[in-house]
């Protein structure tokens, strides 16, 4: 009887590692393009800019992975695919420094002021800005066709009407990108499948704050998501 515990003890970890691994290679998936879109989390300057608040701690992941170009050659498909493309904020407004209940790290960022804008009705020092869209992308977010939601707050889309307006256009199928591996893509991740969407995560069209929160992230990607893809997968899918 120890033999075989001990057996089990040793076999169930490498099993499930060899599951992991697979989940995180899946074959070249079937979509569906009436019914999938392309969501990016967070396509903000302040994350993705030289100048942004939080490009620092981003920036070699960033360059390793080729993730800003990426980004860009996700929408670029969408748009050449006939797929819908949504995207997701992240943004603060002077109001909300007041917040009593932030976590460690979103007190840190309404500290910073990162990812802020005076308020969502009014222009002014918004253009340009850390809260601002990351500028090269702007020719496919303001294209009059792109799903722009109302920002998040926290991490996931729980405050705001992602999920809504994928619904309301019957998507069920979200090939997913963006800002930050570990935090507002994982959380969007997760919400999504919670919700019935079937997600696949593109994960050189992400970045983290180094080796050990990305490694984390895909660890999570591997074991939640439908699957897991490169950009080249996700082109070559949408393509088929």
């Amino acid at each position: 009887m120890k033999n075989l515990l001990l057996s089990l003890a040793v076999g169930l970890p490498l099993a499930f590692s060899a599951a992991v691994a697979s989940a995180a290679e899946p074959a070249l998936p079937h979509f569906d393009k009436a019914h999938t879109a392309i969501v990016i989390t967070d396509p903000q300057n302040d994350f993705l800019a030289e100048n942004g608040k939080l490009y620092g701690l981003l920036a070699d992941n960033l360059k390793e992975l080729g993730t800003i170009k990426n980004i860009e050659t996700l929408m670029a498909t969408a748009k050449s695919s006939g797929v819908a493309l949504a995207v997701d904020p992240l943004v603060y407004n002077v109001l909300d420094v007041d917040w009593s209940r932030a976590g460690a790290l979103q007190r840190q960022l309404l500290d910073m002021k990162a990812l802020q804008r005076v308020s969502l009705n009014d222009p002014e020092g918004f253009e340009g800005s850390g809260a601002d869209f990351y500028e090269p992308y702007k020719t496919y977010i303001y294209d009059g066709k792109t799903i722009v939601v109302a920002p998040h707050k926290m991490y996931g889309p729980e405050s705001n009407d992602l999920i809504y307006q994928l619904r309301a256009r019957d998507i069920d199928t979200v090939i997913l990108g963006g800002m930050v591996a570990n935090l507002c893509v994982d959380s969007h991740m997760r919400a999504l499948m919670e919700n019935g969407f079937k997600v696949y995560v593109v994960k050189d069209a992400v970045a983290a704050p180094g080796v050990d929160a990305y490694n984390a992230a895909l660890v999570n990607y591997g074991m939640i998501a439908n699957g897991v893809l490169t950009t080249k997968d996700a082109v070559d899918a949408l393509r088929k």
